[in-house]
C-alpha cells in the first residue's frame, strides 16, 4: 500500500507530465498556425487589399468606386459576392478564400482622413479593415498597413496612435518580431512634415511611441516608383529613417504604347524592377508582381483619373500563376536583399483598376486554383 507521501509524489509526477502535455500541445498549436501562414518555403505572398466597396449609394445604386461603366460593361469582373463588401458574412468568406488560396496576409490600404474633405465620408475606405479585425477567422491571415493620404503635424499624432494600436493586434504582420509599416505617398509625406529633417525627427518619435506602448521596434517602408531613376532618394529615405522600399504595382513602368498592352510587357516590368530596387539600394526590398491593371471604367466615369489611357491585355489565371513561381524563384535567389521574404500580389480586389484575384460570377475561383496550385506544392 502506498504511503500518503508516495501518492502524494504520484500526483505531483502526473500533473506535472499533464502540465508538459498541455504546453507541448499549445506549442505545437502555435507552430501550426505560424506554417499555416507560410506559403512556399520561405516566402510568404500576401495581396494588396483596397476597400473602396462600401461608400454610401445613390439612388442608382453607384458609388464612386461601384461606377456605371463598371457594373454594366465589366461585369467579369464582379465579385462572386457582389460589388459590394460592407457585411461580415462577406469578409469572413473573403478570408476563407484567401487563406484556402495560400495567401499569407493582406496589405490594407488605409487612411487617416483629418485632412481630406468629409472625413466621415472617406472613413468609409477604412471599413474593411475594421470588418476584418472583427472577424471570427481572422487569424487566418496576418495583415499590415499601408497608410495612403498625406500627412502633416496637424494629423500625425494621430497616425502615429491609431497604428500603433493596430500593431498590437496578435496577427499583425511581423518580420523578426517587428510590425511592419509602408507609406504610399512618401515625398508627400516628407514635405508635408517639413522637409528630411523634421520627417527624420517624427519617425523617429514615431518609433518611440510603439516602444512605450510595448510594442518594441517597428519597420517603416517607403512605396516609390518602380522606374525610380533619382540617385538621391536612398540617401534621403535612409537620412529619414525608412528601413525598405516597395512599389504598388509596376503598370507605368511596363507601359509599351498608348491603347492595348500584352500582359507579357507587364511581367517583365516586374521583372526589372525586382531587379532594379534590389541591386540599385541597400536598403531592404518588398517586392511586388502585378495581376493586371485596366483603368478604362473609371476612366469612362472620371475622365480626371490618370494613366488610364493604357491597359493590359491576356491577363489570365495560368500566367499569374507562372508569374508568381518565377517571382518566389527570384526571392528565394535573393532572400539576402528582401524584407522577410514577403512577396505582395497586386491586387486582392483592385477590380476597378483591372487587377484582382477575388472570385467572381463570371470565372469563379480560376485565378486562386491557379496561384493554390503554386503556393501548396511543394
Amino acid at each position: 500500500m502506498k504511503t500518503i507521501k508516495q501518492k502524494k509524489l504520484l500526483y505531483t509526477t502526473l500533473f506535472l507530465f499533464a502540465l508538459v502535455n498541455v504546453f507541448c500541445s499549445t506549442n505545437t498549436l502555435t507552430e501550426t498556425k505560424e506554417k499555416s501562414k507560410n506559403t512556399k518555403g520561405d516566402v510568404k505572398v500576401g495581396a494588396w487589399y483596397f476597400g473602396g466597396w462600401s461608400f454610401p449609394p445613390d439612388e442608382e445604386g453607384y458609388t464612386f468606386h461601384i461606377s456605371p461603366t463598371l457594373v454594366n460593361e465589366y461585369q467579369e469582373r464582379e465579385p462572386l459576392w457582389g460589388w459590394r463588401e460592407d457585411d461580415s458574412k462577406i469578409m469572413e468568406d473573403q478570408i476563407d478564400y484567401a487563406a484556402n488560396a495560400g495567401l499569407s496576409f493582406w496589405g490594407f490600404c488605409w487612411y487617416e482622413n483629418t485632412l481630406v474633405e468629409d472625413p466621415k465620408l472617406m472613413d468609409n475606405l477604412n471599413n474593411a479593415l475594421d470588418l476584418f479585425l472583427q472577424a471570427p477567422n481572422s487569424q487566418k491571415l496576418d495583415f499590415l498597413l499601408l497608410s495612403c493620404f498625406p500627412v502633416s503635424p496637424v494629423n500625425w499624432e494621430k497616425l502615429c496612435e491609431k497604428t500603433v494600436s493596430l500593431f498590437e493586434q496578435p496577427n499583425y504582420l511581423r518580420v523578426d518580431k517587428k510590425p511592419v509599416m509602408v507609406f504610399f505617398n512618401t515625398e508627400e509625406l516628407i514635405k508635408g512634415l517639413g522637409g528630411l529633417e523634421e520627417a527624420r525627427k517624427n519617425l523617429e518619435a514615431y518609433r518611440e511611441k510603439a516602444r512605450e506602448a510595448g510594442v518594441g521596434e517597428i519597420l517603416i517602408g517607403a512605396r516609390v516608383a518602380p522606374d525610380i531613376i533619382n540617385a538621391g532618394y536612398e540617401a534621403n529615405y535612409n537620412f529619414c529613417g525608412f528601413d525598405f522600399v516597395t512599389t504598388y504595382h509596376q503598370s507605368d513602368f511596363g507601359r509599351v504604347s498608348e491603347g492595348a498592352n500584352d500582359y507579357g510587357s507587364l511581367i517583365e516590368a516586374d521583372q526589372k524592377t525586382w531587379e532594379r530596387l534590389a541591386s540599385n539600394n541597400n536598403m531592404l526590398y518588398l517586392p511586388t508582381l502585378s495581376a493586371g491593371y485596366d483603368m478604362r471604367p473609371w476612366a469612362a466615369d472620371h475622365p480626371t483619373v490618370p494613366a488610364s489611357d493604357y491597359w493590359f491585355t491576356g491577363v489570365t489565371s495560368e500566367r499569374i500563376a507562372n508569374h508568381l513561381q518565377g517571382g518566389i524563384e527570384w526571392i528565394q535567389e535573393n532572400e539576402n536583399k528582401v524584407l522577410g521574404n514577403l512577396f505582395i500580389m497586386y491586387a486582392w480586389n483592385e477590380n476597378g483598376e483591372g487587377a484582382w484575384l477575388t472570385p467572381t460570377k463570371a470565372n469563379g475561383t480560376d485565378r486562386l486554383d491557379a496561384i493554390k496550385e503554386i503556393l501548396t506544392n511543394d
